[in-house]
């Protein structure tokens, strides 16, 4: 088994843990390769590796490299965001199908992203790395209130802040400068920008090479709540029809970020917010999108995300995705807790199982164990994943969702 023709996912996380399935069927050996090897509580549960048939610990690229000499290794996959730039550095090692690693620090990094985009006339929101440092010394005049406060690198919306003066500020940059469960430098690194009003959007598209394959699979809208400054507590992510206008508009723009940040091949993920003055670019994420978006793509377009996205690293012939379309919707209900606190028991799991669109259901929590408010994405104790034709039963189901799943605290 030493010389089997490999393909390494580095760092599957989300969806990218269900990677290893579609390699053993198109006839591959599986790899997992953490680099990260102490995950954070939250992203922890997001990460099972049942499905690879080995496990490999690297750090580094010389390291991995090492590792994964008694393979035959025919292709390397980001898994997460944190994956993505080792995954460039082995790519380009092997001599595989893999993203320019010279560009790797803007897909990498949300403040050089934005430069990049700004430095190539794509729209997008100015942005600033800032550490507590300068705002003891300078207390930043020139920002125009309200603002947002993220890490320069992470996923789920952890540590991202609206900042209306000066203290919120200071304590939003503290809070991302001191995370002890940061992963990378990126992530105690903070990036401040102008926080926009409007409906925010993720495009999902296909990439291969520098022949112009674009392909979009995907247009959806999030519903997000605000609650203590904290502007991405998830609701509900809907998927649109792909011929909306909208998605016109979006596909256009994020064509052209990829281009910008040389993203030319992959499955990848940009989110952005469409208002009146146009399309404005938030974040690219340099994978497949998580929430398990690649399932339910499937379920509702037969388009396989894994499929598709294996075949572009091994520089295979791809199926006609030219007429994607969207036979059936999809509603992911990101599940919320109000409060704090032990969980007594769960109430009206029965009653969404039996609504017309439900698909499946994923719970992170269970009898006695202790769940904090929910403040972002990743703090979410559950989704339900809702799928049908109608999306006029997607958003009377969803409302059903919210309304009777409930936590009961001890």
């Amino acid at each position: 088994m030493s010389k089997s023709l490999a393909v390494v996912v580095v760092d599957p996380i989300s969806s990218g843990q269900y990677y290893g399935g579609e390699i053993q069927r198109s006839g591959y050996f599986s790899i997992a390769l953490i680099s990260v090897k102490k995950l954070s509580e939250a992203v922890r549960h997001l990460q099972k590796l049942n499905e690879f048939e080995c496990i490999i610990y690297a750090e580094g690229v010389e390291e991995a490299v090492q590792a994964l000499s008694r393979f035959n290794v025919r292709a390397v996959i980001p898994g997460s965001d944190i994956g993505t730039r080792l995954s460039d550095a082995l790519g380009t090692r092997f001599g595989l199908i893999s993203n320019r690693l010279e560009s790797s620090p803007v897909r990498f990094n949300k403040i050089e992203l934005k430069k990049q985009l700004l430095a190539k006339g794509v729209a997008a929101t100015k942005s600033w790395g800032i550490r507590l440092e300068k705002l003891d010394t300078d207390p930043c005049p020139q920002f125009e209130y309200p603002l947002v406060v993220k890490p320069a690198q992470g996923t789920g919306s952890r540590n991202v802040k609206i900042c209306r003066n000066y203290s919120d500020l200071y304590a939003a940059v503290q809070a991302v400068q001191r995370n002890k469960e940061a992963q990378t430098e990126e992530e105690r690194c903070a990036l401040v920008e102008q926080y926009l009003e409007g409906d925010e959007y993720f495009v999902v598209t296909a990439n291969c090479g520098m022949s112009g394959y674009k392909r979009m699979l995907c247009f959806a809208i999030y519903e997000k709540l605000e609650v203590n400054g904290n502007p991405s507590i998830y609701k509900n992510i809907r998927s649109l029809p792909l011929d909306d206008k909208r998605g016109a508009v979006a596909f256009s723009c994020v064509s052209m970020v990829n281009d910008a940040i040389e993203f030319v091949w992959g499955v990848n993920d940009v989110e952005l917010k469409l208002g009146s003055d146009g399309p404005l670019i938030i974040e690219q994420n340099g994978r497949l999108p998580g929430a398990n978006v690649p399932r339910l793509i499937e379920v509702c377009s037969g388009v396989n995300c894994y499929r598709l996205s294996l075949d572009i690293y091994l520089g295979l012939p791809l199926g006609d995705t030219k007429s994607v379309a969207f036979s059936k919707h999809f509603c992911i209900c990101c599940l919320i807790c109000d409060a704090s606190g032990v969980v007594k028991d769960i109430s009206g799991l029965d009653l969404v199982k039996s609504l017309e669109s439900f698909y499946m259901m994923e719970l992170y929590v269970s009898e006695g164990c202790f769940v904090e408010q929910t403040r972002d994405f990743l703090s979410s104790w559950g989704m339900v994943y809702l799928v049908h034709e109608s999306r006029d039963v997607l958003t009377e189901d969803s409302e059903s969702v919210h309304r009777f799943l409930k936590l009961n605290y001890d």
